[in-house]
């Protein structure tokens, strides 16, 4: 058995050294030229002929620069500069070349000598211009992680058109798991399943840092050799930064395996490692664009940059709170007695702050524990081997008995182990019980060895249906908050032993090299606060001169900002009542309420609007107090701020009466840059300013989307209407609306709607950008409901209306043009809904069919 472990074991190393960035192949769905420094073609890939007629002794042993026109050379070398500054390959579109009438997409880049230039045929039938803006925009309403998650595979699987799309956390033991997932509705889930470590080898790993998106267009595609000038037929060309680059053996039947025709993964690096990743399958074979892929690598890099700062605060988060519970520890511990004991004897109070189950210290050779904690012969034991690894400020193990078998206890399974200090070996160790624990994974784990062509080789598993793994000598695995609230009880102690040691004469040499580590770890905070205030400075010193001034701003600025952020802290996230909002900006200034006149209808601003709001308003007071109305220099100034509501959203009106006569704007500073911009560029609103001699007129519209009605206004306007109709239609909404198909071209669009119609209550929601994209799932199933634009590119959705109709299947149309539009006989009674939609008249509209959203 032990041997067949080993053979196992070397076989898996084989494979983590297999370079499958030599391989010398490439897929089918493009060709290869590769050139030296000099420009001359010293390989191509043998499919050449496929894509263009040029012979092959017109080619190796040329310059190619002379073969092709001179602004391609020089757009080509221009990329070629990019590529080598940024060390990953640079794309350039829409290029003709000759010897053919096609137009290609060509990726290039550097490798060691080499210029590879990589050619796929243009496909024009996609946009592709907003994809990283639509993406983006979905990434910012969610504010919880498990939500962000979700967002991010049903947003990149709505961009990209794959059947399912995947994100896959990596572990801490190298394995990865199924976090979040979107696919077909005929699919099996992959969620929550476990997939381990040798799935990936540790060379697939480095190329997936090196090259952020992977793309694997046919599985059962063959793939073409490159060839090469006789005297470098024997140099293999490294192409870790090729797109075309094939695959390995192992993981084309890896896929085959899956049942998997065409997938593309997306790196998610987050603080310099591989976090995750986002994979795409597709049941058939799929090509992804070039355009699209330099859309998707450049959101690959933002989101990693996002995730990142994510999960920094959520750290930061738990950090403070194990700080505070850490606080009242120390609080509790006295000075007059071991320090063994002083902690050991916290352990309900540290119960409340990590999941444990014991706690044990030692420190100066003296070991004390409570709860489920290892023996002083066992602690022997533990430390020993502790000492054998590298240095740390924390181990963490959920398995000891795997470590060493003298380790294995039936009272502990795990422990994180927190070093105090070196000399003498101090220690806290936090334990855990064992648990039962099952791990889900995507088929048996275990590798399998079978013989070809005379050879032992590892080949992947042939079923991924969800394999259960107990293991009884297991605890609990520590996640990474634990370890963030380890961090916090291992500086508190630290903290707590200096005390200890400088009320010891003898020790006071070792209390100065552990103050010296205390320090070193404070300054790495303080350095990191001091970054984070510097950036925000930064950005109000620009237009102060007066650091008075200066400093009276940006305090302000970031007040105004933080009240705006407590608001919607206080309404966890959801809208905020705008009244209150203006209220808390302006009661700094309302001395006498005479001065201020706010009047409008009950409405809420979601939550993506408020900080601009807050911006714009904060800066239109400030200027009133300081030049307009509301200045020192006004007796009866008044300010009047009302506001109403029409289809295209709130228009807001602001309004200056007895202040210093205003004969223009005056000079444009920071503030006035913000009054101006903010709302158009941010809300896509509208914002327009004029100098009166009573003061200054300022009228903004927030567009109807980030516009919520308070209940106050909903009964308001319920009440004005007929109520027969509203019964009638209650009794006829009976139906339940489960599923809908949404067939427009842009892809922003198309996901607003997605998510108005999932706040109805709709879970099964899928966009279609074309209309034959669109027929094909209709082959399939049938939606309760359909919402179509009008045009879609170069053609119209009527005659898939009338199909629609021939179905049975419910139906709205919406377009930018509005009822204005002519439909043709046949779908004269179908409604239409402008863009942009309202929510109200949304949800109206659908309940007209009979459904109950």
């Amino acid at each position: 058995m032990h041997d067949e472990a080993g053979e196992l074991s070397s076989l898996v190393s084989q494979c983590d050294k297999e370079p499958i960035h030599l391989l010398g192949r490439i897929q089918n769905h493009g060709f290869m030229i590769i050139v030296d420094k000099a420009g001359v073609v010293t390989h191509f890939s043998e499919n050449l002929d496929r894509f263009a007629d040029v012979p092959s002794s017109q080619l190796l042993g040329y310059t190619l620069w002379e073969l092709v026109d001179r602004e391609l050379v020089h757009a080509i070398r221009g990329a070629q500069s990019q590529a080598m500054i940024l060390g990953k390959a640079t794309y350039l579109h829409s290029v003709s070349i000759p010897h053919t009438e096609d137009k290609f997409d060509l990726c290039i880049h550097q490798s060691a000598e080499h210029l590879i230039i990589e050619f796929e045929k243009l496909d024009n039938s996609g946009k592709y211009e907003g994809v990283i803006t639509a993406l983006m925009a979905q990434m910012s309403m969610f504010s919880e992680l498990e939500d962000l998650y979700q967002g991010l595979v049903e947003s990149v699987r709505t961009a990209t058109g794959h059947d399912r799309v995947m994100l896959y956390q990596f572990l801490s033991d190298g394995s990865g798991e199924v976090i979040a997932e979107s696919m077909s509705n005929d699919m099996t889930p992959f969620l929550g399943l476990r997939y381990p470590a040798s799935d990936i080898p540790r060379q697939a790993r480095q190329l997936y840092k090196k090259n952020l998106i992977r793309t694997i267009s046919d599985v059962n595609g063959e793939t073409h050799r490159i060839i090469g000038t006789s005297n470098s037929d024997d140099v293999a060309v490294d192409l870790s930064l090729s797109r075309l680059r094939a695959v390995s053996e192992v993981h084309i039947q890896y896929l085959k395996n899956m049942q998997v025709g065409a997938s593309m993964s997306i790196s998610l690096i987050v603080e310099g490692e591989l976090w995750g990743l986002i994979a795409c399958h597709h049941n058939t074979e799929k090509a992804i664009p070039a355009r699209l892929v330099s859309q998707l690598e450049l959101f690959a890099e933002m989101f990693s940059l996002e995730l990142s700062r994510r999960l920094v605060n959520e750290r930061i988060r738990v950090s403070e709170k194990a700080n505070a519970t850490f606080t009242r520890v120390l609080s509790n511990l006295s000075l007059g007695k071991s320090l063994n004991n002083a902690i050991v004897e916290q352990l309900s109070l540290l119960k409340t702050l990590i999941d444990i189950d014991g706690i044990g210290c030692i420190f100066s050779s003296e070991y004390t524990k409570s709860g489920a904690a290892f023996s002083a012969r066992k602690i022997k034991r533990l430390t020993a081997i502790l000492a054998e690894l590298p240095d740390e400020e924390i181990h963490q193990f959920d398995n000891l008995a795997d470590i060493d078998g003298e380790l294995a206890d039936e009272n502990v399974a795990g422990v994180l182990a927190l070093k105090i200090s070196s000399q003498p070996m101090d220690y806290i160790f936090l334990f855990r019980n064992s648990v039962v624990q099952q791990v889900s994974w995507a088929g048996n784990p275990a590798k399998r060895v079978e013989f070809k062509e005379g050879k032992e080789m590892l080949t992947p598993r042939a079923s991924f249906d969800e394999w259960v793994e107990s293991n009884e000598s297991t605890s609990t695995p520590w996640t990474t908050l634990d370890i963030e609230r380890a961090k916090s009880i291992r500086l508190g102690v630290m903290e707590l032993t200096i005390r200890h040691l400088h009320e010891k004469e003898l020790l006071q040499r070792e209390a100065k090299k552990r103050l010296e580590l205390l320090i070193g770890e404070l300054n790495h905070r303080v350095r990191n606060i001091l970054n984070l205030v510097s950036a925000i400075i930064g950005q109000t010193s620009q237009n102060k001169k007066d650091i008075d001034e200066f400093v009276v701003s940006l305090s302000s600025r970031i007040s105004a900002l933080a009240l705006g952020h407590d608001q919607l802290t206080h309404a966890s996230y959801n809208s905020v009542k705008f009244k209150e909002l203006l209220n808390n900006e302006l009661k700094a200034y309302m001395i006498k309420e005479s001065s201020f006149k706010i009047e409008g209808p009950d409405i809420r601003i979601l939550p993506y609007a408020v900080t601009p709001i807050v911006l714009v308003f904060h800066e239109m007071i400030t200027n009133a107090a300081k030049y307009g109305a509301l200045s020192a220099t006004s007796n009866d100034g008044r300010v009047a701020i009302t506001w109403e509501l029409d289809e295209r959203g709130c228009t807001i009106k602001w309004e200056e009466h007895g202040g210093p006569p205003l004969h223009g704007l005056g000079e444009e500073g920071f503030g006035m840059t913000v009054i101006k911009s903010v709302i158009p560029h941010e809300l896509k609103g509208k914002t327009s300013l004029s100098a009166k001699v009573s003061g200054l007129n300022a009228e903004f519209l927030i567009p109807s989307k980030f516009i919520e009605m308070g209940a106050h206004e909903l009964e308001k306007r319920d009440g004005s209407n007929d109520k027969t109709p509203q019964t009638a239609l209650s009794k006829k909404a009976e139906k339940i609306l489960t599923s809908a198909f949404i067939v427009e071209d842009n892809l922003l669009i198309s996901l607003d709607l997605k998510k108005h119609l999932k706040k109805l209550g709709i879970d099964k929601i899928d966009i279609f950008g074309d209309i034959s994209s669109a027929r094909a799932a209709l082959a399939k199933v049938k939606p309760s409901m359909m919402f179509l634009d009008v045009h879609l590119g170069n053609e119209n959705t009527f005659q898939l209306g009338i199909e629609i109709q021939k179905l049975s299947i419910p139906f709205l149309f919406i377009t930018g043009y509005g009822a204005a539009i002519e439909l043709p006989d046949e779908l004269s009674g179908v409604d239409i809904l402008t863009k942009p939609v309202d929510t109200t008249l949304l949800k109206r509209s659908i309940e007209a069919f009979g459904f109950k959203v």
